[in-house]
């Protein structure tokens, strides 16, 4: 409706009231009708009266950013882009981050007219403006600030690792250093302990050697004197028996002679019977 048309701005979304409104409804013909702050004219969170934005999608009031941020707040939360100041009727976008009013409500008699900047207003806009992007400057200044103690932080943390991980270095190295030396003492010991054993070996063998040595020998001799006793025995059964005899067999056999035939040669056992038999009869005479 064209009698409600109290302001009109760049973005045709909210150029002119909903069509079915009267100005009693339209929150914001209601509150730009309204010259004076009245009660109602308030932050609708803090209640504060003073640098008041009414939002032009949906009529929410909100203090400024330079109050408590309620206005900018409700963008953040609704999105809602445009809002209006009810002192002067200017119109901020939260999306562009600047005023994007091109006609304005007169104060004098209600006309739409070009808005222009004029004395202590205009000089209130580049303070505003200034201040705006002073503001933002902090709020990045901050931020930057905030990143920089977290990197600290961060940088501490690493730093703490670091350290962390270098005593558990050191404490590895000096195992790894231990049991090298303990590896290295295994290693000759073990070498010593071959060696010990091939001595050890060799000593076996020798000794193995020599009692078979021993051994032999002592077969050997046991073997001798096993033939000595047999021959020892022979003489003394051969005694008896020639005592035995009659006097005169006696005397013939300390008189005769026993002749050994070559062909006895070979066998063993006539050749050792009478080889020794002489003997004995030679031991007998001299018993005589």
């Amino acid at each position: 409706m064209a009698s409600s048309r109290r302001y009109v701005t760049t973005a045709s979304t909210v150029s002119v009231c909903s069509a079915g409104m009267t100005r009693r409804e339209c929150p914001v013909c209601r509150y730009c009708q309204t010259p004076e702050p009245v009660e109602e004219n308030k932050c609708f969170e803090c209640g504060v009266q003073e640098n008041l934005w009414i939002c032009l999608i949906c009529g929410h009031i909100g203090c400024g950013r330079y109050v408590s941020r309620h206005a900018y707040k409700h963008f953040e939360e609704t999105q809602h882009t445009y809002a209006m100041q009810l002192t002067n009727h200017r119109v901020w976008d939260y999306a562009g981050d600047n005023y994007v009013h091109r006609l304005v409500a007169s104060k004098t008699d209600g006309k739409i007219v070009q808005y222009e900047c004029e004395g202590d207003t205009c000089q209130e806009e580049k303070i505003d403006a200034l201040q705006l992007e002073i503001n933002n400057m902090k709020t990045k200044f901050k931020e930057t600030i905030e990143k920089c103690d977290n990197l600290e932080h961060r940088l501490n943390d690493l730093l703490k690792e670091k350290q962390s991980m270098e005593r558990k270095c050191t404490q590895l190295n000096t195992k790894v250093a231990k049991l090298t030396t303990e590896l290295k003492e295994e290693q000759e010991m073990n070498k010593c302990l071959r060696a010990n054993q091939v001595l050890l070996q060799n000593k076996l063998k020798e000794e193995e050697r020599v009692l078979k040595e021993t051994c032999d020998q002592k077969d050997l001799q046991i073997t001798e004197i096993q033939e000595q006793l047999r021959d020892v025995m022979f003489y003394l059964e051969a005694q008896q028996k020639i005592n035995h005899l009659p006097a005169e067999t006696r005397q013939e056999i300390q008189e005769g002679q026993i002749n050994i035939a070559m062909a006895s040669a070979s066998s063993p056992a006539s050749s050792g019977g009478s080889g020794k038999l002489p003997s004995r009869k030679s031991r007998s005479k001299r018993g005589k």
